[in-house]
């Protein structure tokens, strides 16, 4: 009989706890759905310090370094953030997710799957961008940037003056804040306008979203609908 898949299971277990043998270097033991000793060790952050075999990845592409980066141990000379899943989703997209990225990481740009989102762009949807961020011209597939979805959960810092960024639809930043009802007091840019001559101010008021001292309800998009008429149908 193998007995093959109980040591396997044994090993695992023993990586979970902590009590691997000294000197162990069989991190490749695995159950049938590729999940290795070394993502169970990861996984409790009980990787050995030299450990090198990040690479080791289960059935799903899930490699080693992604189980340590989503538990925040991964150690602080990583610099293995390209290591993809079968779906491109990087070691530094799994780190970005969970806020665990070094306070020094600068490879905002990695991309993953046909969506072409950086990691920038999930470390946004996450709120978690450190303060001092300012790649905001990072797009994804769709030229949607980091802005535009920083833009649509109200993140933007309060200097942003990037408003005219625009993604393959022609939509700035300001019109997704100005949707979700996210732009600063003091903003003035109103007449931004899409391709279709949609402006800030349109977009504002078709979602009730104006302040309360606007004044520009003469502003027209290209069809000769003024931002009042957008008020009032919508």
């Amino acid at each position: 009989m193998d007995r093959q898949p109980d040591a396997t299971a044994r090993l695992i277990e023993a990586a979970k706890c902590g009590k691997l043998p000294a000197g162990f270097d069989r991190w490749e033991l695995a159950y049938e759905d590729g999940w290795t000793v070394a993502h169970a060790a990861a996984a409790y952050g009980l990787l050995p310090p030299g450990f090198d075999r990040w690479e080791l990845a289960d059935i799903c592409g899930w490699t080693v370094a992604h189980v340590a980066a989503k538990c925040g141990k991964l150690p602080p000379n990583f610099d293995r953030w390209e290591l993809a899943d079968r779906n491109g989703w990087t070691v530094a997209h799994e780190a970005a997710a969970y806020g665990k990225l070094p306070p020094d990481f600068d490879r905002w740009e990695l991309s993953a799957g046909p969506s072409g989102w950086t990691v920038a762009h999930v470390a946004t949807k996450c709120g978690k961008l450190p303060p001092d961020f300012d790649r905001w011209e990072l797009e994804d597939t769709y030229g949607s940037t980091v802005a535009h979805v920083a833009a649509s959960r109200g993140d933007l810092p309060p200097d942003f003056d990037r408003w005219e960024l625009v993604d393959d639809c022609g939509w700035t930043v300001a019109h997704v804040a100005a949707q979700h009802g996210n732009l600063p007091p003091d903003f003035d840019r109103w007449e931004l306008a899409d391709r279709d001559g949609w402006t800030v101010a349109h977009e504002a008021a078709a979602n009730g979203n104006l302040p309360p001292d606007f004044d520009q309800w003469e502003l027209v998009d290209e069809s000769g609908w003024t931002v009042a008429q957008a008020a009032a149908e919508h």
